[in-house]
């Protein structure tokens, strides 16, 4: 996993930046593949809104100015990643002046291929997570308007995608000077959960077979059975003894699915040694 840790302080200290420390700290221990782009260290400028309103990033989806100022040599970083951390101290409810420049200018060229002809443009965000910091210096009251601001960018940019587990808002830090102790353990702990989503294996494909079991290929071919007439004795999955509905396993995720709310952690399972190797 390739990791890219965005930092909109502008402040070399204090308490936005012992976050950003954590989390390249947390990489380190991991051995995760990491780096830390920090726009307020560039002289980004703000959209020019060329053209008409949309220049070249709306068709070529890359920035007439991004040469100049760096902006497109930080949208490569975005295209190599797999993860990303956003962190941003919190100013009247939302991200940093600087931050919001850049994610600005990324969401002009990467949100706009959804609209595109050409089959293979697909935004640099769509399909991986996101972690995003939000620290307040005060009680924190800034964070949830903050948060929905990011979201909001991320969503346009592909990060809206189902489940949630694998592309998205993976997690949501909160953070005040009250709660900085304990809100760096979370950073680390939703590093480390991040991986693990990573690292897992991914199923493909599940075809239900005879007697309630259930046949899983992962996309290394390996297969594996399951023998789900435990679950079926059980309350929650006792509407799958008809054989019909039974039938309708589908992957979504890291999840087989019959119907929304109607599923099972393929990893629970596996962790817990519940299947048969073939």
């Amino acid at each position: 996993m390739k990791l890219l840790i965005i930092s909109g302080t502008p402040k070399p200290d204090g308490l936005t930046h012992s976050f950003e420390v954590k989390a390249k700290e947390t990489a380190e221990e991991l051995k995760i593949e990491h780096e830390i782009i920090n726009p307020s260290k560039m002289n980004l400028h703000k959209c020019k809104m060329c053209d008409d309103g949309w220049g070249v990033c709306f068709y070529e989806h890359y920035c007439k100015f991004g040469d100049k100022d760096g902006f497109n040599d930080l949208q490569k970083k975005v295209k190599e990643a797999d993860a990303f951390i956003y962190i941003t101290p919190v100013y009247w409810g939302e991200m940093s002046e600087e931050l919001k420049i850049f994610i600005d200018r990324l969401r002009r060229c990467q949100a706009t291929k959804q609209w595109g002809s050409k089959a293979d443009e697909i935004s640099y965000h769509k399909g991986k997570p996101s972690i995003v910091v939000a620290v307040a210096g005060g009680g924190g009251g800034g964070c949830p308007s903050a948060f929905l601001q990011m979201e909001r960018a991320i969503s346009n940019m592909g990060g809206d995608e189902w489940p949630k587990e694998h592309a998205g808002l993976f997690d949501f830090i909160a953070v005040n000077r009250w709660n900085k102790t304990y809100k760096l353990e979370a950073l680390k702990s939703a590093i480390t959960t991040l991986q693990d989503f990573h690292q897992r294996p991914k199923a493909i494909e599940v075809k239900p077979l005879p007697e309630y079991k259930l046949l899983i290929t992962f996309e290394n071919n390996n297969k594996q059975t399951l023998d789900f007439k435990p679950y079926i004795e059980t309350r929650r999955y006792e509407k799958l003894k008809d054989p019909d509905q039974f039938k309708k396993a589908k992957i979504s995720g890291t999840k087989i699915e019959w119907w929304p709310l109607m599923d099972i952690d393929i990893i629970d399972i596996l962790n817990n040694g519940e299947y048969e190797e073939i």
